[in-house]
């Protein structure tokens, strides 16, 4: 078949491309009628946008962004084309970018949206499959030079090869923290396991052949780039290994630490040849002369020294005014360039004189020559470019802070850069070429989410605000109250019309906690519960660090504790004190009422004992022991008065809250870490440290049957036909409830209690998501990213932490029209 910018714009024939021949196929396809493709060539789709060259440009970069999931999931092409291309340059995406941005949405050819409406009009016509749609932007331009690769932790330092077409990271991962990447098409080529700490320096031999890395664990390493193999490995340094660089012959490796040592080793070998001694204080930087004559290091103690490498004597100090973490010879060898507090000093290598004044302006933790005349430099918020005899700034680059350590790396050809970030992205760019808009929620990663499932409301927990999502989708600013909040969690009333939180009102004296509650609608207070302490003069000593609360089922009641050892109830209506429920002297773990609202549930985690109170009188009914660290081994009917709580000593106790019955079973020698009940509470399961699920008959103490695990089992959920378990091994279980076979094993965490109980249920694991229907193991539908934590809301609203793009937040709508959405 032939394709040309009409059929390579319909939605059916990159469907049938992707799913039939692949994504390799598809982009190949794209560029090839690109290739052909008339400048100025345009095609009217029928009910839809006029469509040109620059539509199948961006089509193929959201293809290209997507590409390891689509090769995965053909299935979702729509879902990841829509999802980019409807953000792109729609009108209301400006309101998600910073005010200066000039983004897509201002070109007169502003179509890719109207595009992929047009694209849903036809699908949803058809009768949609399910999919995933992004409320919000996602990360990642379509019209910019920029191409992201992704690690699974914080990347620290990059390095271009000598030939430009292969860049290293060294990165925060807990193995394989030293990878290689082919810059032109993204692909990781190495990865290099070894390092117990994260690595703070890279170096590439002058030939390409080997790649030499230092990390925090005191050790240098030089690795062959073809194979991955470790060649030789410098191990016991006096402190963490902040920089490491090869000779220019290659002969040799310098090691720079915090230890203030330089040392020197022969590659071949791997012998010591010299430990250069004269740093006061940690050696920061590295840099070899390019005939090999010298050796520059910088420090902490604010100086830079230069060593004959003929001698391995210390030729110049030169003081400067502050700690130098970067330093570099030029290419022809004539100037060496290195940081100071306010911008870049400059000197000649045959006086060793500073040229007057410095270059750029403000502190530079990375600097590079660009040829003889340019340097490229990074700021703790730019990438610049500044030329060295005016010392003035020649192109520069913004780019939001992350708080975290960044580097940077410049290409051989002075014509391409590489940005590290904290949130395991590599940013690879063209320099000189106009950055993308930037998305306002780069900057403002999620610490904490909480949110009732099928629930209205979600509160997500910025650094420096809060935000509210709510089941339409709407994102809204918190009252801006973080002092009085500190981490504390939220907690819903069931039919969503009030939000409660501990606070702590630190600037009172003394100083007092109590529960703010909000109006869920409005996001305004509605009034603040308050106690006198169990005793006025310890309260400092007893306030707890962290304040569990619930609301009744009805919404009626809220409880809370503030300080150790009791529990509090208050009236929602006016606020009033109903209980003050004395328990046992520790903190408290666990506050829940259950789901009758009769009852409210009171752990101690110290004293390891559930306490449970009459929510009428406060009387206390029940006092035992169990388990509640690092989850608590309670359960309670849905439908049934009844509770269940599992003992360190292998006892199971379930207790009916009616008559006060007690049904004890030993199920083992071993703890019960996890509970869980029917909603009757005719069957209750039992997970044990000997990696055992057992199910009994309430009624009897009869074991129906066990269920070996090949790793703990911490969490277990019993439904109409399933019995769900998660367990260490990041495996979430399915199992027949009537017979105990398994039904399904999937790779991956899922919530038991969600599984068995929730409309829509999801599986996190590290790479894309995917949802499910209630207590059914097949996947309703995919979404692209990993996310580390979800809420589900109403109507398949989901908000979400990122995992793969670390603490981004994600609002998302699961579309399932043959499930009613």
């Amino acid at each position: 078949m032939t394709y040309d910018l009409q059929s390579l714009t319909e939605l059916s024939t990159l469907e049938n491309l992707v799913s039939t021949q692949g994504v390799a196929a598809l982009l190949a396809t794209l560029d090839e009628v690109l290739a052909r493709t008339p400048p100025d060539a345009l095609v009217l789709k029928e009910d839809g946008p006029a469509v040109g060259p620059r539509t199948l440009r961006v089509l193929r970069k959201a293809v290209e962004f997507d590409a390891t999931f689509l090769q995965a999931h053909p299935e979702a092409l729509f879902q990841s084309l829509y999802n980019r291309l409807r953000w792109h340059d729609a009108p209301d995406a400006a309101t998600h970018f910073a005010p200066e941005s000039q983004g897509p949405w201002s070109h007169p050819d502003a179509h890719l949206f109207a595009l992929a409406n047009h694209w849903r009009k036809q699908r949803d016509a058809a009768g949609a499959a399910p999919w995933v749609e992004s409320l919000l932007p996602l990360r990642g331009a379509l019209e910019s030079a920029d191409s992201l690769f992704w690690h699974d932790a914080q990347v620290l330092c990059a390095a271009y090869s000598p030939s430009g077409t292969k860049l290293a990271t060294g990165s925060w991962s807990d193995d394989g923290n030293v990878r290689v990447w082919d810059v032109a098409t993204g692909e990781c080529l190495q990865v290099m396991a070894g390092h117990e700490g994260e690595v703070r320096g890279l170096a590439w031999s002058a030939d390409g052949t080997r790649l030499a890395s230092g990390s925090r664990d005191h050790d240098a390493r030089i690795w062959d780039v073809e194979t991955g193999a470790l060649l030789k490995e410098f191990p016991g340094q006096e402190g963490q290994v902040t920089s490491v660089a090869f000779s220019p012959d290659g002969r040799l490796l310098a090691t720079g630490n915090l230890g203030w040592r330089v040392h020197v080793f022969d590659v071949d070998s791997g012998r010591p040849v010299k430990t250069l001694k004269g740093h006061e204080q940690s050696v920061l930087s590295l840099s070899f002369h390019p005939s090999g004559r010298w050796l520059a290091s910088g420090g902490s103690d604010s100086t830079l020294r230069i060593w004959d490498t003929a001698t391995w004597t210390q030729v110049e100090r030169i003081a400067s005014d502050g700690y130098v973490d970067t330093v570099e010879f030029s290419p022809d060898g004539e100037w060496i360039a290195w940081a100071v507090f306010e911008g870049i000093a400059v000197a000649d290598t045959r006086t060793w004189t500073r040229l007057p004044g410095t270059r750029g302006e403000g502190r530079y933790s990375q600097v590079a020559w660009l040829g003889t005349s340019r340097l490229g430099l990074l700021s703790y918020n730019r990438v610049e470019v500044v030329d060295v005899r005016e010392g003035t700034s020649l192109w520069s680059r913004p780019y939001p802070s992350d708080g975290h350590q960044r580097g940077a790396a410049f290409s051989p050809d002075g014509k391409h850069f590489a940005l590290t970030a904290a949130d395991g992205g590599l940013l690879v760019s063209d320099l000189y070429t106009s950055p993308p808009p930037v998305l306002l929620a780069e900057p403002h990663r999620m610490k904490q989410l909480w949110g009732q499932p099928e629930g209205g409301l979600a509160i997500a927990q910025r650094f420096d605000a809060w935000l509210a999502i709510d089941a339409q989708g709407r994102v809204r600013n918190c009252p801006p109250d973080l002092d009085e909040t500190p981490m504390q969690p939220w907690c819903f009333s069931p039919d969503g019309t009030l939000a409660a939180y501990g606070i702590h009102l630190m600037m009172e004296t003394p100083a007092r906690r109590g529960v703010r509650l909000l109006d869920a609608k409005s996001l305004t207070p509605v009034r603040t519960l308050f106690a006198r302490p169990l005793d006025p003069n310890d309260t400092k000593k007893r306030l707890s660090m962290k304040q569990p609360l619930a609301f009744s089922p009805d919404g009626q009641w809220v409880a809370a504790a503030l300080e150790y050892g009791c529990v509090r109830i208050w009236r929602v209506s006016d606020g009033a004190l109903l209980h003050t429920l004395r328990g046992a002297k520790g903190p408290v773990t666990l506050v829940t009422f259950t789901p009758d609202g009769a009852h409210v549930v009171c752990g101690y985690s110290e004293d390891a004992r559930v306490w449970v109170y009459e929510v009428t009188s406060g009387r206390n009914v029940l006092t035992t022991r169990t388990l509640l660290e690092p989850e608590p081994a309670y359960a309670a009917a849905t439908r049934a008065p009844r509770i269940a709580v599992g003992r360190a000593s292998g006892e199971l106790e379930v207790y009916d809250l009616t008559t006060g019955s007690l049904r004890l079973i030993q199920v083992s020698n071993d703890d019960i870490v996890a509970v869980g009940l029917s909603a009757d509470g005719s069957l209750v399961a039992a997970c044990g440290s000997d990696r055992r699920v057992r199910l009994f008959d309430v009624q009897t103490g009869a074991l129906k049957y066990e269920l070996p695990h090949p790793s703990l089992p911490f969490s277990v959920s019993v439904g109409e036909d399933l019995l769900v378990t998660q367990s260490n091994d990041q495996v979430t279980r399915l199992f027949d409830l009537a017979t105990g076979a398994p039904r399904e094993e999937l790779p991956g965490s899922a919530t038991p209690e969600d599984v068995t109980r929730r409309r829509f249920w999801e599986v996190l694991g590290e790479g894309p998501v995917s949802f499910h229907r209630q207590e059914d193991p097949t996947p309703l539908t995919h979404f692209q990213d990993g996310l580390e934590e979800t809420v589900i809301l109403r109507e398949g609203l989901v908000v979400a932490r990122g995992r793969s793009i670390k603490d981004f937040l994600y609002v998302l709508r699961i579309h399932a029209p043959t499930g009613g959405n």
